[in-house]
């Protein structure tokens, strides 16, 4: 079944004006700005070629897999039929134009760059190309309206500059695959041209100019809107002060600001101030949890309770927000998708007359009114906000990006805010890595090789390649934590015929198949996700990847393994005018701005607790050795340093360990101990329900201790918010060194090799962050006291305690002759 390609809307949705006329109020003419007399200065709006025509010819689009196929290899086609036509002598590649016209009262800058344009004695051609997965024999003339009218907006502006009455466009389609093209031409005259210019410039005026009010309205708002406490916390201001400053100067800040500082107020309300400066359009609140997002809505109210008037979007993951439990996300199978654009602009409008908020229940309430994808809806209301909260997906993964805002040649006028950004270094890590599984290659070709023998012999070509790989390196592994592994700087290139064949068939096989459904279905689909994905990353592949090979036989894993995400954070970042990472923990500071994309200009904060020291007891257990050749020796230790610590003060109180065995270990001999304690155990697998019933039993406090025994950098070791007297003191065990194995190991030696501090980067860094947000869960306000217990000899040395905020130090020692229990005692006397 032949389908029509068609491209991702990349500007907002209409939302029109009460006035009906697009054209200009006074003459009804499409003026050329710089033949018009200005009698009274004229709001500007500047808009991209792609951009007006994706505004303005609404198509249904495709939703399918071809927008990520067709990411990292477009401009590197573009430039191979450029080069070859270039070579004839009277082609020009990447020729930028730009033309201003005045409508409606107001000047819209048109630009962008013509893919070429063969300017002939008599004649000029403008070129434009596009790359597709679409069958070449699919593909006729008027195959799409919008790609047409790109050509069409360049030959307008050129033949104006060049006073030209009529213009050719070629539009060029180059199938990616086979590398084949196809070509076809239209002659237009300059007045066809011109009407047709003005079908795309009136509606995006109009748009426009509603934006331009509805900005009025937003920026009077926020002038009048002063800082919503009647003071700043110890720290806040300081934050808020470099948040602005960066923004205004267009640089990036890493901030560590501790709990309490206050820092979703300190870095929201400076950005909301140069929103109505004009040093920024947008701005993105960046997290990597839910429980964040909501900490993010919670200070936008507080600020719109004070009369700010700011549209503000919390975008929802589609796998929560679809209605539909097996997802066909293009037009011919999901009624959602149908017409989607036709009546978008409709329901679009209807919401933001209702309110300036949007989040789930009115975002899915508004679209299955109007029978919309839900997902896609709340993707286009996005263009319509000030604010925009998500996940830092969508930003950073280039298969659910923005690419309306992050993937544009001109620079997107926004400021990233990124809330707890010690996370981003591990995300972006998975983001930018890819594996194949030859057990999950092997059991599809095995379903699939009586209906689809094509699909299942490039499978196969798969699997052949992987076992010449495992045969190749067999001599040449290493080993750690028990697992064998090969690891090499080379890209596997033998894999990517097999691979990029498989994705060919299978392409072909989504776009030709039926409405029959079979058993494999889901699962094909996933697996070219996944090996669409594995090439797209292999086309990122550098010096800051190995290749990594685990496993035998059926079992064998090869991963692409990004060991050092920077570079790609780092372009990634650029395209916004300025980013603001901040964290509780982001220490020491010179080491996250090294792997987060860091430049050596960027600004750098680390703020001091903004509570009272008095109210946060420390000590160290520093006769106990935690290394995991030690912990048997030391559990009896261990045990009783914990029981000793909780049996002073009925309360609550959270132990963390390193791994779930030793946790599980430990508990065992604390147990035998006795004590009326009630003893609370995370498992490894709990689910949302589980998670909350466990976080409930510390409501309750005053009655029974309560011990909850948990993982480092687990569900429980950060994210959660338990104020005042639910939760009493928290013991860490262990200075949280991550386990080792293949992939630590891999980075350990990388690190080694460029900054000479493998160990460091790949192990004591990340461990010593996990012991700061553990520790992060005890005092949460000004008026909360806790107890801190670190149980590890390394927690006294001088390479860890520079690590440690400095509010704690100096950290008394057992190994001084501090008494655990006595010490304990003694604080909590005094409250």
């Amino acid at each position: 079944m032949a389908r029509k390609k068609k491209g991702k809307t990349t500007e907002p949705a209409i939302i029109e004006t009460e006035e009906k006329s697009f054209a200009d109020e006074s003459t009804g003419n499409f003026v050329r700005a710089d033949d018009a007399e200005q009698e009274q200065p004229y709001p500007v709006f500047k808009v991209s070629v792609r951009n007006l025509v994706a505004f303005s010819i609404p198509e249904d689009t495709t939703w399918s897999f071809t927008s990520y196929a067709q990411l990292q290899e477009g401009s590197q086609a573009h430039a191979e039929i450029q080069n070859r036509h270039k070579a004839l002598g009277t082609y020009r590649p990447e020729v930028y134009l730009t033309y201003s016209c005045r409508t409606k009262n107001c000047i819209v800058e048109i630009s962008g760059r013509a893919d070429g344009i063969w300017e002939l004695e008599n004649e000029a051609i403008i070129h434009e190309i596009k790359t597709t997965s679409t069958q070449l024999s699919e593909i006729h003339e008027d195959f799409s309206e919008a790609h047409w009218a790109q050509g069409k907006c360049y030959a307008f502006i050129y033949a104006a500059h060049k006073n030209l009455q009529r213009i050719t466009v070629r539009l060029t389609y180059l199938h990616r695959a086979s590398g084949k093209e196809k070509s076809f031409e239209r002659t237009f005259s300059r007045d066809a041209l011109e009407k047709f210019m003005k079908s795309l410039v009136h509606p995006f005026a109009g748009w426009a100019l509603s934006q331009a009010k509805w900005r009025q309205v937003r920026d009077l708002s926020i002038q009048a809107l002063e800082f919503p406490y009647p003071a700043y916390r110890t720290g806040q201001k300081l934050l808020a002060y470099n948040t602005y400053r960066c923004i205004q100067d267009g640089k990036r800040l890493f901030a560590q600001a501790p709990t309490g500082t206050g820092k979703t107020m300190g870095v929201l309300y400076p950005a909301i101030k140069a929103l109505a400066e004009g040093s920024i359009q947008r701005i993105f609140y960046l997290t990597a949890k839910t429980t964040t997002q909501h900490v993010a809505e919670n200070a936008l109210k507080l600020l719109a309770d004070q009369g700010l008037r700011l549209r503000v979007l919390t975008l929802t993951a589609k796998d929560k927000i679809c209605p539909h439990l097996i997802r066909e996300c293009y037009s011919e199978k999901c009624i959602y998708l149908q017409g989607y654009a036709s009546r978008s602009r409709k329901a679009i409008k209807e919401l933001i007359r209702k309110t300036d908020t949007y989040h789930r229940d009115n975002i899915a309430e508004t679209a299955m009114k109007h029978t919309l994808c839900p997902f896609e809806f709340s993707l286009d209301l996005a263009l319509q906000c000030d604010v925009i909260i998500c996940d830092y997906n969508y930003v950073f993964d280039p298969r659910v990006s923005l690419k309306r805002f992050f993937q544009q040649k001109s620079r997107e006028d926004c400021v990233l805010l990124i809330d707890e950004a010690h996370n981003l270094f591990d995300r972006a890590r998975e983001i930018y890595s890819a594996s194949i599984s030859k057990k999950e290659v092997l059991e599809m070709a095995r379903r699939i090789r009586e209906d689809l023998p094509a699909v299942a012999k490039s499978l196969r070509g798969i699997s052949r390649t992987l076992a010449s790989l495992e045969k190749q390196t067999a001599q040449d592994r290493n080993e750690a934590a028990g697992v064998s592994y090969h690891a090499s700087p080379v890209l596997p290139d033998a894999l990517l015929a097999p691979v990029e064949a498989f994705i060919s068939e299978t392409e072909l096989w989504m776009l030709t198949r039926g409405d029959e459904e079979k058993e494999y279905t889901e699962d094909l689909v996933t697996l070219f996700f996944d090996l669409l994905h594995f090439k797209n990353i292999a086309e990122l592949y550098s010096s800051e990847y190995r290749t990594m090979i685990t496993g035998t036989g059926s079992h064998l894993r090869l991963t692409l393994l990004c060991l050092d995400p920077g570079g790609m954070l780092d372009k990634i970042m650029d395209t916004a005018r300025s980013a603001i990472l901040f964290s509780a923990t982001l220490s020491p500071l010179s080491y996250f701005r090294d792997i987060l994309g860091g430049r050596r200009e960027d600004a750098t904060l680390r703020l001091p607790s903004p509570f009272p020291r008095e109210n946060l007891l420390v000590v160290n257990e520093d006769c106990v050795e935690t290394r995991f050749r030690y912990r048997e020796k030391y559990l009896e230790r261990v045990a009783l340093a914990i029981h000793q610590w909780v049996k002073c003060r009925t309360g609550n109180y959270m132990v963390f360990f390193p791994s779930y065995q030793y946790m599980t270990d430990v508990l065992e001999i604390f147990r035998e101990l006795g004590g009326t304690f009630r003893v609370l155990c995370q498992e490894r697998e709990m689910d949302e329900a589980s998670r909350s019933a466990f976080l409930k039993e510390f409501d309750n406090f005053g009655d029974v201790t309560r011990i909850g025994f948990c993982v480092m950098g687990g569900i429980f070791g950060e994210g959660i918010d338990l104020v005042g007297d639910r939760l009493t003191g928290v013991v860490i065990v262990g200075i949280g060194l991550p386990q080792v194995c293949p992939e630590l190991e891999i980075m350990r030696r990388y690190y080694d090799e460029k900054l000479g501090s493998g160990f460091s980067y790949a192990y004591t860094y990340p461990g010593i962050n996990r012991v700061l947000q553990a520790s992060g869960r005890l005092i949460r306000t000004e008026n909360d006291r806790g107890a801190l217990l670190l149980i590890d000899s390394r927690f006294a040395q001088p390479d860890c305690i520079r690590l440690l905020p400095d509010e704690w130090c100096p950290i008394p020692r057992t190994s001084m002759g501090v008494d655990i229990e006595a010490c304990v005692r003694q604080f909590w006397e005094k409250s």
